[in-house]
């Protein structure tokens, strides 16, 4: 520094504004938003105008989006919409494994009684509907079974590392 003539200090110097000011100049460049913003509409136009089939998949997607929000509201409005109490002869309660919920199935006479309403009698009603269906009984007595047999399997661990540890034992002894 101190063996540069002055000339090259200021070439240096101006080399150096300029190019702060090439960056700043990039910088406003890239921050003015609206005019990005209008760029990239425009190459978006432009390649819609020459292909306009993700336009259309676009439409076809909102318009099946709206469509199914708007019957999706119709049909929540019905009584077919509510499967909490479907009426006891529909084509759904047909098919249901323990029979109609709603109207005259077997729960209908104690759901109808005064005092059993809400999330308790919901609860207990799904508990006595869980107890009547047979694929739960067999869960659960597989579970049963499945338990017994791992408490034996603990056990006869258990007596084998017992046995084994009197034999090291006696080895060591004798």
């Amino acid at each position: 520094m101190p063996n540069d003539s002055l000339p090259e200090l200021e070439l240096a110097n101006t080399r150096a504004r300029e190019g702060i000011t090439d960056t700043v100049a990039e910088i406003r460049r890239r921050a003015d938003l609206p005019a990005r913003t209008r760029l990239a509409v425009a190459k978006t136009r432009q390649r819609w105008h020459r292909d306009p089939t993700p336009l259309v998949a676009m439409g076809i997607t909102a318009a099946a989006g709206i469509a199914a929000i708007v019957l999706g509201a119709r049909i929540g409005r019905t009584d077919a919409g509510h499967l909490a109490q479907p009426p006891a002869s529909t084509a759904f309660t047909a098919l249901l494994p323990f029979g109609a919920r709603g109207g005259d199935g077997p729960g209908a006479a104690e759901q109808s009684q005064p005092g059993r309403k809400g999330r308790k009698a919901r609860k207990k009603a799904a508990e006595e509907a869980l107890e009547r269906d047979p694929m739960h009984r067999n869960r659960v007595k597989q579970r049963a079974g499945i338990a017994a047999v791992q408490r034996r399997a603990t056990k006869n661990r258990k007596q084998a590392a017992k046995r084994s540890k009197q034999a090291a034992k006696a080895v060591a002894k004798g």
